[in-house]
């Protein structure tokens, strides 16, 4: 039987009467006594609900996520930046960017440029980069094996997540023999005009190349209508011989060979790349030597890595 969660009232409570004392010469005053006796017990008062949990920390991590695309804008090789500059490429409006900005300069995450108007990465910064590379295995499994591909073919070596519609460089190698391409952990670059970025999107399952893909056309506008008919061009050699190559596409003086792979349980899809400055080397040396080198430096890399938590890469 249904029980009530609240017992009925089984006892008359009379009312409280107000004691109304007379004052000489002036208006009658209530007795404060009484007044209090009429307050309801402390359980059966109302009071203002709490906001839900939910609603409180959804708040939190959108305003988390609006500060790191922020600190996201200032990647690469970016020098200073304006507000204005920030909200062309963050999409959020003036009165968002100049909350964020000075929340980042009061917390040191940013700097005011020597102008007083623009804003650098603070001394605070690069941290968020260092504390993911001193807990991610990629730098104790991965690099050792990357810099052993670099220094046998003097050649830079990088290995690189998605982020969005751009590839993010979580690892970068390069033999102290070849000129430098300027790059390091932390650049992020179009995944359309790049091998690796080719590559990373081959990685994905089907469903999830078909999002990215149209995620870019998106932001094309048409304007990468050659890029991508050579993204198909990559798809197909990857398809056949399981890599693919640019040339001076992304950056003019360089190339990239670049091949996919998964790493860590569950398995996360990620891209190799191999390069240097142009001219490159001659067809047969890549086909030859580069390319199935590079093919075993990938599977020696999964296999180095497939005990890893795919998360913490």
């Amino acid at each position: 039987m249904f029980q009530p969660l609240i017992e009925p009232i089984t006892s008359f409570r009379p009312p409280v009467v107000h004691t109304v004392i007379p004052t000489r010469g002036g208006p009658e005053r209530t007795n404060p006594a009484s007044v209090r006796a009429t307050r309801p017990p402390a359980a059966h008062r109302t009071v203002p609900a709490l906001e839900p949990e939910s609603e409180s920390v959804q708040r939190g991590t959108q305003t988390l996520g609006r500060a790191l695309c922020v600190l996201k804008a200032f990647g690469g090789h970016a020098g200073p930046l304006a507000n204005a500059e920030l909200v062309r490429r963050t999409g959020f409006s003036k009165a968002s960017i100049s909350r964020i900005t000075a929340t980042l300069v009061a917390l040191g995450y940013l700097d005011r440029a020597s102008d007083g108007v623009r804003f650098q990465i603070g001394m605070r910064g690069p941290m968020l980069g260092q504390t993911y590379r001193a807990n991610s295995p990629v730098s104790l499994l991965a690099r050792p094996v990357m810099q052993s591909f670099a220094d046998r073919h003097d050649t830079s070596v990088a290995l690189a997540v998605g982020d969005g519609t751009d590839v993010l460089y979580i690892e970068y190698c390069k033999s102290p023999r070849i000129a430098t391409l300027r790059l390091e952990v932390g650049n992020r670059m179009p995944m359309e005009v790049t091998s690796i970025g080719r590559a990373y999107l081959w990685a994905q399952p089907p469903q999830q190349r078909e999002r990215l893909l149209a995620s870019i056309r998106l932001k094309s506008g048409g304007k990468y209508t050659r890029a991508l008919q050579r993204t198909d061009q990559a798809f197909d050699h990857l398809a056949r011989l399981g890599y693919c190559m640019a040339n001076g596409e992304y950056q003019r003086d360089a190339y990239g060979i670049s091949v996919p792979l998964h790493l860590g349980q569950p398995a996360v899809p990620l891209a190799l790349n191999c390069g240097t400055i142009l001219p490159a080397p001659d067809d047969a040396h890549i086909r030859n030597v580069l390319v199935p080198d590079l093919l075993r430096t990938a599977r020696a890399l999964e296999v180095a890595m497939e005990g890893v938590d795919g998360q913490l890469i």
